[in-house]
Formats: structure tokens, C-alpha cells, sequence
């Protein structure tokens, strides 16, 4: 084994062995058209409805399924979700599971939550599940209801804040004034339940059926008691003599006035106007943007009873009285409260992500209304309504915002249970013609095998294939086994189209795939890759805090190493604070491997900091500080490549950049202004720098721009990197006199099961238009040759099969450039339990 592949292998190893696992029930979708279905992530980014996807549900997604019905897997039971509902998931932290209906019905059946509960909040209503059992709950603009099939339920209307409970084989209509309960029949138990039980039917019907006996009446028995009655007293009338002597006596005796005319009354009624309460409740999604949805939702107004109002006449004589009266029915207050906060989902409406989890924030308001004349509208809990709205409308807003931190305890929950894992099974047929325009226009006929496993978070696929370019002449990527150790190391990993250890969320994430969806935005060494890649990325991330650790290497078939060109492996050590100010500090290196001219490893250390300026819900700015090293580390380590004190500045070999970076819903950019010396540059890593010697340059500083829009139907991004002299004009390459800046555009269209994308990038884009325009150049350099690669591809899903058609010009050394074209025709077989 020669002292290059040591470390390469040991590298390769470290990334599987690096630490143990952490198994991790999944929420899958067991059965259902899956191509037919709507998802999005937790950022409200629109996702690829595919057997990959649905095997590992993330939380804080949002699940519409408008044409078939879908089966949701959970770890504590099943959701049999009806067509066109709108589901929102989140994360399972205890047995307190907790799911948001948007809209549409579905049926919770739970076998493994004994001793918990699982509590579903509609826009108006709120109903917890107790133990095992199982409930329908419908929330529609007709209706607005919850049916219990086993076990109890207890509902609380937010709106009127009454709580009621249902058992077994009841329902509960909460649009109702007086949402009564209702027992249902057999028929509706058998139509709605997941997995209905007729003898457990039938014993319920009986039981609720069984007449009701009214208790015997008992003769009535009273005490009679004898009460004794005060005996009656008199007035006496005391006579006094008014003089000494007289000859008559007067007795007068007082008497109550009595009127001679009686009092008159006069009453006049007023019947205040009263607003009629909203019979309907209507759900909307609104259009993008698509980092969020919003459902607008009118809520129930209580109806208030007439307001009466009294004018009172009296007529009395003298001597005047005064008549106070009190009526309690007069004066009428209709208050309405809520004593449990109301539920809002902020999605995730949700963890990149990297999606680490999704959040789940609760609006705590209580809504109270004290009405005197006319009832108050309901404030909103998205938002505050302005003061002449007020008085006019009731809107309640729920926004559902995905970000990337966890739930509370009130969270959808993922057990830890590995039975409870899904099993998806199969294999991919394909037929594959390669036309190779860079090799004589050969012709290549080939049969791909692609069998698949995955359980929980371990996902594997396979590859082989069956090759021949005459149907003559067979070869295969089976036999022969290479002898050298590089080649036996490169022809074990080929075997591999992709693998998986763990999720994006666990604490250990080990991905082999063809995508690179693990990029530091604090480092500019790398170009965004450039369209579909035939490279198998490897990719680890161990997190721990704040604290995670980001290893990748480009390509685990070896294949540049093989033809003895440069590969790229990186590894960086992030820190980011979860309180107080966000600031993010990435540490970490890019290393080059290179067999020619000589054995050799080549780092660039990195220190970079991030310090966030807005940080919000859908606006990020942040400013940028980038500083880069290089240190030849084998087979001989220059320490003074990296600091010599010898000269003025230290670095012999450096890049400084400050910059910013700009997040608003599906826009996103980034701009650094670099000075770099020496071996250091932006965008060190780039298609042309796998193919060409040397792709260096002197500049005085550089100007990357990196824009990006990143819809659910359209993806584009422009990157250019321009490398300004002193004379502030375009650097030219140390090779060749042609400039060095360097451009890349990429646009993608996915609509439902068609995709199409294209792709352009060159070096000294500018310097190429100039001479195709002077008419020293063809307009084909524009797209191909030595200084510029492009690509175009579209795809058809119709399920089980796939057909994709790729035409590309690769960067090639030639001044005239020739096409390869691929044309794949794929069959696939799942089985999913």
C-alpha cells in the first residue's frame, strides 16, 4: 500500500466509524398515490413528492394530497388522511403527540400511546385523544365535527371556549349553537374507521340500545309539625284630655295617602340591530411566498341577544314620591372568553435546514369580548388589526412558519422504537445509450441494476451494469477485480449509488450521494455544483450544541485521483450560538490530493465569522469576514507557506474577504470582496480546475457574487467571480492569455413529474463574447471548448416508469468541442411496509 491511499482510506473509514448511531423512528407515508401529492419542507420550500421523501416525513412538513387518499405511519399509530386535506407534521419528544389539520378530515387511530394522549388543532377547535383509541375528525367549510370510534375525546371550541367530552360511537357538531351530542350508526363507523372491527360494532350498538328503566317513584313522607303563632298584638289608642276640663273627647287616627288619580306609564321598545353570526368557516391557502402559507380564517361570531331600551313616564301629584326600579334582564353583557390559549403553527411551518428539528410556537391570547350595545369583533392572532378595521370585520389569520428548532412537549411525535421503523424494498431496471461525442462518437449500450433497502435511518442502493457497444462484446462492472489498492478501493465504493446513516437531524449524518446538500456558506473555495454530477459525494456531519463537525470528500470513486488529477476532501468545525447574538465561527480546512507530478496533500486552512445584522422569520442579513491559509502538510510540511516571519505581511499565501449575505423568502445572495496572494483564491474548486493545469491568476482583488432564487416551481442561480488588476481591468490566467473570471448559471423547472434544467459556465465569459463578436471565435465557444461547459436535461415520471434525455458539452482540452448525449429508460419495483 503506498503512503497516498494510506490516509485516503483511513479518511474514508473515519467517516463511517466516526461515531456510533443514534437509531431514530421515522413518520412514513405507508400507502397512497405518493406522485400525486403536495410537500413541502420545513421552510415552506416546495419538495419532490418521491418514494425517498416518503419514507422519512420530517416535522414541521405540510402534506396536501388533493386527488387519493394517503396512510401516515406514526409511531404511535396511523392517520388515514382523505383526499384533498391539508396536514401539518412536527416532531415526537414524549408521548404527548400533537398534529395540526389545516383542512379536510382524517381518521387518528392509535395502538401504542397507552398511557398518553394525542391532541389534533383544527383553525377553530382543539381534541385530545386519551390513551388508545380512535377518532374522525372533519373541519371543512360545511362542517366542523369530531366522531369517536374507541375511546374518549375531549374537545374545546376556542372560539366559544367550551370543553365537552365524547366517548365511543358519538359525535359532536361544533359549528352548532348548542353542539349536542349525537350517537352514530354502524354504517358510519364502518365507512370511516381505519380499521373497523363488526363485532366490536355491534356490542357498542347494543350496549347504547338497551332501554333506559326509570327508578321505581317512593311514596313522598313529611314531618307535620305543629307551629305555635305568636298571638296577635293591638294598638292601643291612648286618649288624653287637650284641656283640664272638657266637655268632649277627639280621637284622630293617621291614614295613608291614597292618589285620586292613578299614576299613567309609558313604555317605548327599541330593538337594536344585531349582526348575524357567520355560518361557514372557509380555509385559504394563499399564493407564495413560498417560505410560508397562510390560511385566512373567519371564525364564529356569537350572536348576541337584543338589547332593550326602556323610556319611562310618570305622573304624580303631590306629595311627590320616588319610584326606583331595577330590572336585571335590561342591562345585557355578552362576554366571551377563551381560559386555554389558542394554537398557531409556525412552520415546521420548521431544520439547513439542515433541518435539525422544526419549531412550533403557541400565540398565547385570550380572546375576550364585553358587549354592551353591539358585539366586538374578535381580534386576530396573527396579527393586530388597525382601529378603523376594527370595527368593520373579524379575521382570524393562523400563519404557518417552518423554522429550524424543535418543538415543545406539544410536538408530533417520533418514538425511538426500532420495530416501528418502515421497510421500503426494491429495484430500479434502466436501459442507459451513452453517445460519446469526445471519443469518436462511440456508442454505448447498457443495462443498469439498482436494488434498494431502507429502514428508518438507514437507506442503501446498489449498482451494477451490463455493458456492450457492438452487441458483440460484453463487459460488465463486476469482473475483473483490479489488483493495485487505489483501483480495489475505488472498485468497492462503485458498487455504491447511494447510502445513508442516519438523518439530516440526528446527531450523526452520513450521506453518500451524488448531490452535495452539505455546503458551508462560510467558505468560498468551492463553486456551486454545476447541474447532475456522475461524482459520489461523501458527506458527515456529527452535531453536538452549538457545536457541529461538516467532513466531506468529492468523490469516493477515486476517478481524478485514477487519471492522475487533483481531488478535494474538507472538513470544518462550526459554531453557532443558540442565545444571546447568533454569531456563527467556522474553523476548518480544504485539502487537494494529487498522485502527479508527486505524492502530495496540499491544505487550506480557514477561519470565517458570520455576524447577523436582521435575523427574522423571512429576512436574514448578515455580514461576512473570510480569511484563508495554505500549508503543504505531506509529504514534507512548510510551515512557512503558511506563516513566514521573514516578510512583512506574515502570509506568504492568504485571501481576506469581507462581505454580506442576503436571505428573503426564496432569494438569496451573497457578495465578498476578496484580496487574496500567493495559492489562495475564490472558487479554487471548479469544473475547469479538475480538467485544466492551471487555472491560477494575479489579481489585485476579487468580487464574487452568488445570486439565487430558489421557488417550488423555478430554481435559478448566477455566481461570477471577477478578479480586478491594478489597472482595473479583468485578470488574465497564468497559463493562457485569456481572462480569469469565472461564471456559472443553472436555471430548473419542476412541474409535478416533468423536470427540465439547463446550465452555462465559462471562464472569461466577457473575453469569449469579444471574440465571437469580432468574429475571431465561433459562437460555440460560448458553450463548449477549453474555457466553457453546458448542459441541458429534461425528465418524465409516469410511475413505474421514468424516461430522461441529457445532452452536455464537458470541459474539454480541444479547441472544437463535441457533445456526449444520454438517454435513460427506467423501470422501478417498491414494496413499502
Amino acid at each position: 500500500m503506498n503512503r497516498l491511499t494510506t490516509p485516503i482510506g483511513l479518511m474514508l473509514l473515519a467517516l463511517c466509524l466516526l461515531s456510533p448511531l443514534w437509531a431514530e423512528d421515522a413518520v412514513f407515508i405507508g400507502d397512497g398515490d405518493i406522485a400525486s401529492l403536495q410537500l413541502f419542507d420545513s421552510q415552506g420550500n416546495r419538495l419532490e413528492a418521491t418514494s425517498e421523501q416518503a419514507n422519512h416525513i420530517a416535522q414541521g412538513w405540510i402534506i396536501h394530497n388533493p386527488d387519493s387518499p394517503i396512510l401516515l405511519v406514526t409511531p404511535r399509530g396511523t392517520i388515514n388522511i382523505y383526499e384533498d386535506s391539508l396536514l401539518v407534521t412536527g416532531n415526537l419528544t414524549s408521548k404527548e403527540a400533537d398534529l395540526y389539520l389545516v383542512s379536510g378530515k382524517a381518521t387518528f387511530n392509535t395502538t401504542d400511546n397507552a398511557d398518553g394522549t394525542l391532541t389534533v388543532s383544527t383553525p377553530v377547535s382543539r381534541y385530545t385523544l386519551k390513551g388508545d383509541g380512535e377518532m374522525l375528525v372533519i373541519t371543512t367549510d360545511n362542517e366542523e365535527s369530531v366522531t369517536t370510534f374507541r375511546g374518549s375525546v375531549d374537545t374545546y371550541n376556542a372560539l366559544t371556549g367550551a370543553k365537552r367530552t365524547v366517548k365511543t360511537f358519538q359525535k359532536l357538531f361544533m359549528q352548532e349553537k348548542m353542539a349536542r351530542i349525537q350517537t352514530i350508526e354502524a354504517g358510519y363507523y364502518l365507512t370511516y374507521a381505519t380499521y373497523p372491527d363488526m363485532m366490536l360494532a355491534k356490542q357498542v350498538i347494543q350496549e347504547l340500545s338497551q332501554p333506559i328503566t326509570a327508578p321505581k317513584p317512593v311514596a313522598p313522607k313529611a314531618i307535620v309539625q305543629e307551629m305555635p303563632l305568636p298571638k296577635p298584638q293591638t294598638k292601643d289608642v291612648t286618649i288624653a284630655p287637650l284641656a283640664p276640663a272638657s266637655s268632649s273627647i277627639t280621637v284622630a287616627q293617621e291614614k295613608p295617602y291614597v292618589p285620586s288619580k292613578v299614576q299613567v306609564l309609558t313604555v317605548e321598545v327599541k330593538k337594536l340591530p344585531v349582526p348575524e353570526k357567520v355560518r361557514h368557516i372557509t380555509s385559504t391557502i394563499l399564493a407564495p411566498p413560498p417560505s410560508r402559507i397562510i390560511v385566512t380564517i373567519h371564525p364564529l361570531v356569537p350572536q348576541a341577544p337584543s338589547l332593550k331600551e326602556a323610556v319611562t313616564q310618570v305622573q304624580l301629584p303631590p306629595p311627590p314620591v320616588t319610584l326606583e326600579a331595577k330590572t336585571a334582564e335590561d342591562a345585557v353583557v355578552v362576554e366571551q372568553k377563551t381560559d386555554e390559549p389558542s394554537v398557531t403553527v409556525t412552520l415546521p411551518l420548521a431544520a439547513e435546514p439542515d433541518l435539525s428539528a422544526v419549531k412550533v410556537q403557541a400565540i398565547e391570547e385570550q380572546i375576550s369580548e364585553s358587549v354592551a350595545v353591539e358585539p366586538q369583533p374578535i381580534q386576530t392572532i396573527a396579527q393586530e388589526l388597525e382601529a378603523g378595521q376594527a370595527q368593520q370585520q373579524s379575521e382570524l389569520s393562523v400563519a404557518l412558519e417552518i423554522q429550524s428548532a424543535p418543538l415543545g412537549q406539544n410536538g408530533l411525535l417520533t418514538s425511538t422504537d426500532s420495530n416501528k421503523t418502515n421497510t421500503s424494498f426494491g429495484t430500479d431496471l434502466s436501459y442507459r445509450f451513452f453517445l460519446d461525442g469526445t471519443n469518436g462518437n462511440s456508442m454505448q449500450h447498457s443495462v443498469v441494476l439498482n436494488p434498494f433497502f431502507s429502514q428508518g435511518p438507514f437507506s442503501i442502493r446498489l449498482q451494477a451494469a451490463l455493458q456492450t457497444q457492438d452487441f458483440q462484446t460484453y463487459s460488465n462492472t463486476i469482473v475483473p477485480v483490479p489488483q493495485d489498492t487505489l483501483s480495489t478501493l475505488s472498485y468497492v465504493f462503485s458498487y455504491i449509488d447511494q447510502l445513508r446513516l442516519g438523518f439530516s437531524t440526528s446527531l450523526f449524518y452520513l450521506v453518500f450521494d451524488h448531490n452535495r446538500s452539505l455546503v458551508n456558506e462560510l467558505a468560498s473555495f468551492t463553486a456551486p455544483q454545476f447541474g447532475p454530477s456522475t461524482k459520489l459525494v461523501a458527506q458527515n456531519k456529527l452535531s453536538l450544541g452549538s457545536f457541529s463537525l461538516v467532513t466531506t470528500f468529492d468523490d469516493v470513486y477515486l476517478t481524478n485521483l485514477l487519471d492522475n488529477k487533483g481531488q478535494y476532501g474538507s472538513s470544518y468545525l462550526q459554531y453557532t450560538s443558540q442565545s444571546g447574538y447568533p454569531i456563527s465561527i467556522a474553523l476548518g480546512t480544504l485539502a487537494r490530493f494529487d498522485r502527479q507530478p508527486s505524492q502530495s496533500i496540499n491544505l487550506y486552512p480557514l477561519l470565517s465569522f458570520r455576524f447577523p445584522i436582521i435575523n427574522n422569520r423571512t429576512t436574514q442579513f448578515s455580514a461576512l469576514l473570510e480569511a484563508n491559509g495554505y500549508l503543504p502538510a505531506y509529504p514534507s510540511f512548510d510551515f512557512t507557506q503558511f506563516i513566514d516571519t521573514s516578510l512583512a505581511t506574515f502570509f506568504p499565501n492568504y485571501l481576506i474577504g469581507v462581505g454580506v449575505s442576503v436571505k428573503h423568502k426564496a432569494f438569496a445572495t451573497k457578495v465578498l470582496v476578496s484580496l487574496h496572494g500567493g495559492k489562495d483564491q475564490p472558487l479554487l474548486v471548479n469544473d475547469f480546475n479538475y480538467l485544466l493545469a492551471d487555472t491560477s491568476y494575479d489579481s489585485t482583488f476579487d468580487i464574487l457574487s452568488d445570486l439565487r432564487w430558489e421557488g417550488s416551481v423555478i430554481q435559478a442561480r448566477l455566481v461570477w467571480n471577477l478578479p480586478i488588476e491594478n489597472s482595473l481591468q479583468i485578470a488574465d490566467l497564468s497559463s493562457a492569455a485569456h481572462q480569469a473570471d469565472y461564471s456559472q448559471f443553472s436555471l430548473a423547472y419542476t412541474k409535478k413529474t416533468f423536470k427540465f434544467g439547463l446550465g452555462l459556465a465559462n471562464l472569461g465569459v466577457l473575453d469569449t463574447i469579444s471574440a465571437i463578436l469580432g468574429g475571431t471565435d465561433s459562437a460555440l465557444n460560448l458553450l463548449s471548448g477549453p474555457y466553457a461547459t453546458s448542459y441541458v436535461f429534461a425528465e418524465y415520471l409516469f410511475k413505474p416508469f421514468a424516461i430522461q434525455f441529457k445532452a452536455s458539452y464537458p470541459v474539454s482540452n480541444s479547441l472544437i468541442s463535441v457533445p456526449q448525449f444520454t438517454a435513460t429508460a427506467r423501470f422501478a419495483l417498491e414494496k413499502t411496509f
